[in-house]
């Protein structure tokens, strides 16, 4: 047992120094085959400005789109055919790029927030999952191909997102960005148990079960990629999550082209059932569309989305974008972004549009 151990601290090691190269961790047993374990992590930070009508400030914040984490990934076969692993994941967060604003412009480091702590069996079959991680429809309205994602995230209120609408005389209405914009983007991670079928035809599905704080859930997708002078990807979802006395239904979906010549255009769609009173009871609804272009170590997207009925009845937020991308080597990424929030309707009528640019870069190993 110690020395199995030694074996596991030794690959672990060697991991680190390689800055995330998987490495083989061989089994002292002769004929089992070795486990495959990698660590891996990244850190976003980015320098935000936000123009609310009335104050202007800059924000030094991580990047909410793909934040700050690390985590280990471990696999092996059991035996000819399935394959087992485990993944666990962390992030920490210094000032989310969707939570500070003019009057808290620090919200600092929060510890230590659980991302994934998964195990799978993989076969010809398909995969089964089972612990915390993305739901079965998680990401089904995020389907892109430009490549400015992490500066036009989908929603784009992941920079900006905590701070408030004010009136034109400079009088904060309460309601942030990300209070009424949202892509509805299905239940993202929770504790659950998931199938994923194997691909047929460039299709896939994905269906599982779990349990939110709000209550269970349930949700399935399915998923396709191909080859349409270029590539084209596209996804469709459908969640349920009894609240109780209400059932919080959602369903939505995106499709990408990228054409060989780097020209590309992006649109998704989703909708949910609030439930709730009388009052509140609505169905908010979320639109978007992008187009780009792509060369050697360059993206540069523009994109339009809009929410609906999402903080209130007849309520609407607008998001228009630029972003561009530069990759100069795999692990490495310098980001720039500047993002429109219009508002209209309801209680956010006569309030002013929130502007909001970025810099920033990520690291990955």
């Amino acid at each position: 047992m110690n020395l199995r151990k030694t074996y596991l601290a030794a690959a672990v090691g060697a991991a680190l120094l390689a800055g995330g190269t998987a490495v083989q961790a061989q089994s002292v047993n002769p004929g089992q085959t070795g486990v495959q374990i990698q660590l891996y992590g990244q850190v976003n930070r980015a320098m935000m400005h936000a123009d609310d009508g009335s104050n202007s400030k800059w924000f030094f914040v991580d990047g909410q789109p793909s934040s700050t984490r690390f985590g280990i990934f471990g696999q092996a076969d059991v035996m000819p055919g399935l394959r087992a692993g485990a993944r666990i994941e962390t992030e920490i967060r210094s000032n989310r790029s969707n939570e500070v604003n003019f009057q808290t412009p620090a919200t600092g480091a929060q510890g230590f927030t659980e991302r994934w702590m998964d195990l799978f069996f993989q076969g010809s079959w398909g995969q089964v999952n089972l612990g915390q991680g993305s739901g079965a429809a998680d990401g089904a309205v995020e389907v892109n191909l430009h490549g400015v994602g992490i500066a036009l995230s989908n929603p784009m209120s992941d920079f900006g997102g905590g701070i408030p609408f004010v009136t034109g005389a400079g009088v904060s209405t309460g309601v942030t960005v990300d209070t009424a914009h949202s892509n509805l983007d299905f239940e993202s991670r929770y504790d659950r148990a998931m199938y994923t079928t194997p691909v047929f035809g460039g299709f896939r599905g994905q269906i599982g079960v779990g349990q939110l704080t709000i209550g269970e859930a349930k949700e399935a997708s399915i998923w396709y990629s191909g080859k349409l002078a270029g590539e084209f990807q596209a996804a469709f979802g459908w969640a349920d999550v009894n609240t109780g006395p209400e059932h919080r239904v959602t369903i939505g979906g995106s499709a990408a082209w990228l054409h060989t010549s780097g020209f590309n255009v992006a649109a998704s769609w989703g909708e949910r059932e609030l439930g709730g009173t009388a009052a509140t009871n609505r169905d908010a609804t979320h639109t978007s569309a992008a187009v780009g272009y792509k060369w050697g170590q360059h993206a540069l997207a523009l994109k339009y989305e809009v929410t609906e009925d999402l903080a209130f009845a007849s309520s609407e937020v607008t998001g228009i974008g630029l972003g561009y991308v530069w990759t100069p080597i795999r692990w490495a990424e310098v980001y720039a972004g500047y993002i429109v929030f219009q508002p209209d309707g309801g209680a956010l009528s006569g309030t002013e549009d929130i502007k909001v640019g970025v810099i920033g870069s990520r690291i990955r190993f």
